[in-house]
């Protein structure tokens, strides 16, 4: 079990709701209050199941109606007319199944005609005998709105091929726009070539589409092809290369054979693309849907019009949706649930207060909360500030400098979500509230049930501005044989260990690969959050440094394992010794027993702690999944209290999966239940056996736990600062020394601007 979903707290919520003054808008608009971040419910739909137990897909809506298409595994196409208001279903087939030999198959393609009714695109197969068939028939039959049969007509057997494009790993993808003429794109499944051709409403070719797709698709992807709303064909490529993918969109003319490059660029979301694109309302000139929502585009500008979240759905639980002609959205999520997403009504908007959650980091376990909450109908809803769409993919962490400058402009909503953006140059503001005031004048609660030195590990000058509910925790482990049997060993001590024992530091991997993960480390091993001081220049950097620019980059690091120059990564380097360290993340209590049992053997293991040049402790670090702020000038202090205080429940705390309990008896629930476990849970390949937790073990757990001292520092301008001076460095443009010196400088400089 996962989590355990919200239902009991609506209670609680709803009597600190009694203590709201004036907190929000009426009109489902924020007015004048505590809380200034502008927000309103535009993108927030009502949604409800439809459809249910259909095993048909829908295809086009018709009015009231829906066609819709279940591909049976005989092969061939089973119909289905559906009248949404009636729950009535027809179901038939294409006439052509009338007419074909039992050994004959069929493919079908669905068309909405440029005359309003409906065309049925048929290829028959012939079988051939050894697995082989071939076309030996074409045609399209053509339906009314009410899906009666009208004609047939054929279509000539060499249309919709090519001979550079064989059937065999090619794809062929037919489009007809608003006056009847065709385009088609013939693709490549292996190389990603393409070759588009262009015919009239009678299948006579007009000739190839010249086209010019930007020079920096660097991986194959079969372009898409769909129908505006006046029926004009736009195809979309995937664009970019690793961590930088987005999509292109062209406007393509079958009769003038031209292909047009539009304005729209449309980034990856959470490393996903665009799931769908459709033809919209009058409103659009198409629609389409993200991981984050759904957008229509008008002259080449999108708008958003559906947000997941504030909908009450999880990012990426959305990939497919279809416009109805009444302006509402048939939505399909990953379960393979139909859903109709309605606009809130005004009654419904003038209603509704708001409270408001900004985030530019999503946490699944946060927002799976806002919707259990958004459900209980309590007149209430958290509206999600999604500042991630403010990303561009000149400068992917743009949303973290909005949210930042939004709240020193004084546009602070009542809950945030500080992860990434400079919380001390925040904190020092006075924005945020201490939530010990809220601890301590709660008489149900009580701070010593919670681990008190991670409370610690959060303060800021004495007092708790964020707060997170969980973590995992990030530490290394060595043979003891090796490192000996201290706890919280230095960068500069671990470095040396591995250059005096002649073997690896850590696994490596490329150059410029390495050095982004162990900048991003730094960033926790040389910040001082208390005294916001830093020590990028010291000497176990410098040496840290030296050891990454010894590492070549790219395929010359792969030419270099292969010729055994470094330890290729694979688990048993640990077992035997050729490599010092694993640095690991532990989110289960079941994850200690992992490292030491699956990574090395036999071996006894010292956790010798995240490598830090700052002596903090056993050198464990707690990494919270996502932390929260309150608004120190919210009129809603109460109400956020009693939801948020939820996640801090022993109950919440015994069903975490994914991280560990900051409940001292929820954490001591996860050591017994770890002791019965004989496969791992997390970490690693679940159901990897690994034998049950012993005793001992979980007494190193409970004494290291207890023991951390420091919390996961993170900034996005650091990491940036610390990148641009590691890549002068790894180009050879200036040395360790030189390096280490302008990350100290540079980073002291924007740490004292923040303070």
């Amino acid at each position: 079990m996962k989590k355990i979903r919200i239902f009991a707290f609506t209670l609680a919520l709803t009597m600190g709701i009694s203590a709201f003054t004036g907190c929000s808008g009426i009109g489902g608009i924020r007015k004048e209050d505590g809380a200034t971040l502008e927000i309103s419910m535009d993108n927030s739909w009502s949604t409800e199941q439809a459809m249910q137990n259909m095993s048909h897909g829908p295809l086009f809506n018709l009015g009231n109606h829906l066609l819709c298409a279940k591909y049976l595994n005989s092969g061939g196409t089973e119909y289905l007319w559906y009248d949404m208001e009636s729950g009535e279903k027809t179901r038939f087939q294409a006439k052509v199944y009338d007419e074909i030999d039992p050994l004959e198959r069929v493919s079908t393609q669905e068309l909405l005609l440029p005359d309003g009714n409906i065309g049925v695109f048929c290829q028959i197969y012939q079988n051939l005998g050894g697995g082989e068939m071939e076309i030996h028939r074409q045609c399209i039959e053509v339906y009314d709105r009410g899906m009666n049969y009208l004609e047939t007509r054929e279509v000539p057997l060499d249309f919709g091929t090519h001979p550079d494009f064989p059937d065999e790993r090619s794809h062929h993808h037919r489009m007809m726009d608003g006056n009847g003429n065709w385009i088609i794109c013939h693709s490549n499944w292996d190389t990603g070539a393409f070759l588009l051709e262009s015919f009239n409403s009678n299948f006579e070719r007009y000739g190839e589409i010249e086209y010019s797709v930007s020079q920096d698709r660097t991986h194959h992807s079969v372009p898409n092809l769909f129908n505006g709303t006046d029926g004009t064909v736009y195809m979309v490529i995937h664009c970019g290369d690793i961590g930088e993918y987005y999509e292109k969109v062209y406007r393509l003319d079958a009769e003038n054979r031209t292909c047009e490059e539009t304005k729209m660029t449309i980034p990856f979301e959470n490393g996903q693309s665009a799931g769908c694109f459709r033809a919209g309302t009058q409103d659009y000139d198409y629609c389409y849907c993200t991981y984050y929502g759904l957008y229509g585009v008008k002259n080449d500008e999108r708008v958003k019009i559906v947000d997941w979240i504030n909908s009450d759905f999880m990012p990426g639980e959305v990939s497919w949706f279809l416009p109805m002609e009444d302006g509402t959205f048939i939505l399909r999520d990953q379960s393979n649930r139909y859903w109709k997403a309605v606009p809130r009504s005004q009654e419904e908007i003038e209603s509704t207060k708001l409270i408001s959650l900004a985030t530019v980091e999503h946490s699944e376990d946060l927002i799976d909360a806002v919707m259990d909450y958004n459900r209980e109908d309590s007149g209430y809803r958290i509206i999600v500030k999604d500042y991630s769409e403010y990303n561009t993919m000149e400068n992917p962490n743009l949303g973290y400098e909005v949210m930042k400058e939004d709240m020193l402009d004084g546009k602070v909503a009542d809950i945030i979500c500080p992860d990434g953006v400079n919380f001390e140059s925040l904190a020092g503001k006075g924005l945020f509230a201490d939530w010990y005031d809220f601890m301590d004048a709660d008489e149900e609660f009580s701070r010593d049930d919670y681990l008190p030195n991670f409370f610690e590990t959060m303060e800021y000058h004495g007092k708790l501005q964020r707060l997170g509910f969980s973590y995992t925790i990030e530490t290394a482990a060595a043979q003891t044989q090796l490192a000996g049997e201290e706890q919280g060993q230095s960068l500069g001590e671990l470095l040396t260990t591995a250059q005096e024992k002649g073997i690896d530091f850590v696994t490596y991997s490329p150059a410029e690969f390495l050095t982004q993960t162990w900048l991003r480390n730094l960033q926790t091993g040389c910040i001082d959050r208390k005294t916001a001081e830093c020590c990028f220049d010291s000497p176990e950097v410098v040496q840290l440094l030296e050891l990454l620019g010894s590492i070549p980059k790219g395929d010359a690091f792969y030419a270099a394992v292969e010729a055994g120059e470094y330890a290729p990564g694979y688990e048993r380097s640990w077992r035997d010794g050729s490599v010092l360290l694993e640095v690991k993340s532990i989110a289960q209590p079941i994850d200690l027993r992992a490292v030491r049992r699956h990574d090395f053997g036999d071996a006894d293991i010292t956790l010798t702690g995240f490598p830090m040049v700052q002596d903090e402790g056993n050198g464990g670090v707690f990494a919270p999944l996502f932390t929260v702020c309150i608004n120190a000038q919210s009129t809603e202090h109460e109400a956020i209290w009693d939801f948020m205080k939820f996640f801090l429940t022993e109950d919440y705390q015994q069903h975490l999966y994914e991280s560990m309990p900051i409940h001292e008896g929820a954490f001591e629930h996860k050591l017994e239940e770890a002791e019965g476990m004989v496969t791992a849970s997390v970490g690693m390949a679940p159901g990897t056996f690994i034998g049950e937790m012993e005793e001992w073990e979980s007494d190193l757990l409970r004494e290291y736990v207890h023991g951390i001292r420091k919390s996961i520092y993170y900034d996005h301008r650091i990491q940036d600062i610390l990148l641009e001076e590691a890549e002068k460095m790894l180009a050879g443009d200036q040395t360790p020394q030189e390096c280490a010196e302008m990350m100290q400088s540079r980073v002291s400089i924007y740490l004292s601007e923040q303070s």
